[in-house]
C-alpha cells in the first residue's frame, strides 16, 4: 500500500519587539505560506502561547494541533507543535518528552543546554481508517549546547527505536536542529534519509534555512525533515517566499513530498 503526503518544518520565530517585522504582520504571512502550500503535516518550532492561540483559531477548520509546553506555565513557554490536516488524518496516540536526563519531567534542561527543549510526537491515522500509517516527531534542539544537541537527538532516536519495537511504522522527524549536516550532532541521525538527499549538487550549495530576515540562499541548513522505515522523499524545497519586502520568519520553511511504503 502506498501513501503520498506533504510535510513542512517551520520555525516561526518567537515574538521579539526589536525584530524588523512584527508578529502582527508576520502572522498573516505565516498563514498565507501555510495556505499556499497546504502541507498535510507541519512541525513548527518557537510558537509561544499567544502565537499558538492565534494559529489554532486561524486554522481551526483545517488543522488539528497537538502541542505541549516545554515549561510548566500557562503564561510563558514554547511549543514544538504538530499541525495535522483534518481532511487527511486523525491524531491517534501522542506524547511529548523533554530533551534532558529526565525526559518525563516537563521543564527540565539537559546537559549543557541554554533552554528547555522538548520533542512532541503523534501517530497519524488516515481519514476513514482505523490504523496509523505514520509516526511523526517534531523538535527544536538547543542553540548553544553542543552536547545537548547531540544527546537530544540520541534520545529522540532511542524513543523512535523503542516505539518501533512496540509497533513498526514509517517515521518522520522534523525540526530546527541548530546545526549543519556535517556536525557531530547530525551523525546521530545518519541512518535516516534526509529531505536534502533529493537535492542536486548545485542545490546542496544553496541550502541556507536560517537567514535572520536578510534573505539569501548560499549556505547550509539547520532545519530538516528526516525519514525512516519506508519513507521515500520524492521532492523537497526550501520556501523563500517574501511578503511586502518582509519574511514570515527568520527561518525559511522546508517542504517535502514523501511516499510511505507500508512494511
Amino acid at each position: 500500500m502506498e501513501h503520498t503526503y506533504t510535510v513542512m518544518s517551520f520555525n516561526l520565530r518567537v515574538i521579539v519587539a526589536s525584530d524588523p517585522f512584527s508578529w502582527d504582520d508576520r502572522k498573516h504571512w505565516i498563514a498565507d505560506t501555510i495556505n499556499t502550500y497546504t502541507p498535510d503535516v507541519i512541525g513548527t518550532q518557537e510558537a509561544t502561547i499567544p502565537m499558538l492561540e492565534w494559529l489554532k483559531e486561524t486554522f481551526k477548520e483545517s488543522y488539528e494541533v497537538y502541542a505541549a509546553n516545554r515549561t510548566e506555565s500557562t503564561e510563558v513557554g514554547e511549543f514544538s507543535a504538530v499541525f495535522v490536516k483534518k481532511s487527511r488524518f486523525i491524531i491517534g496516540s501522542k506524547g511529548s518528552f523533554m530533551l534532558s536526563e529526565t525526559p518525563e519531567i516537563i521543564g527540565t534542561m539537559g546537559w549543557d543546554a541554554h533552554c528547555e527543549r522538548i520533542c512532541s510526537w503523534v501517530e497519524l491515522i488516515p481519514k476513514r481508517q482505523t490504523e496509523p500509517v505514520l509516526r511523526f516527531f517534531n523538535t527544536h534542539l538547543d542553540h548553544m549546547g553542543k552536547l545537548a544537541r547531540k544527546n537530544g537527538l540520541k534520545l529522540i532516536c532511542d524513543v523512535i527505536r523503542r516505539k518501533d519495537n512496540e509497533q513498526s511504522l514509517p517515521v518522520i522527524l522534523t525540526g530546527d536542529f541548530n546545526d549543519v549536516p556535517e556536525s557531530e550532532a547530525l551523525a546521530e541521525v545518519s541512518s535516516m534519509e534526509s529531505c536534502y538527499s533529493c537535492f542536486t549538487a548545485e542545490e546542496k550549495h544553496n541550502r541556507l534555512t536560517f537567514h535572520a530576515y536578510e534573505g539569501g540562499i548560499k549556505g547550509s541548513p539547520i532545519d530538516y525533515i528526516f525519514g525512516l522505515n519506508g519513507v521515500e522523499f520524492l521532492t523537497a524545497c526550501i520556501i523563500r517566499d517574501s511578503f511586502d519586502g518582509g519574511y514570515p520568519s527568520d527561518h525559511y520553511p522546508v517542504l517535502a513530498k514523501v511516499k510511505l511504503l507500508r512494511r
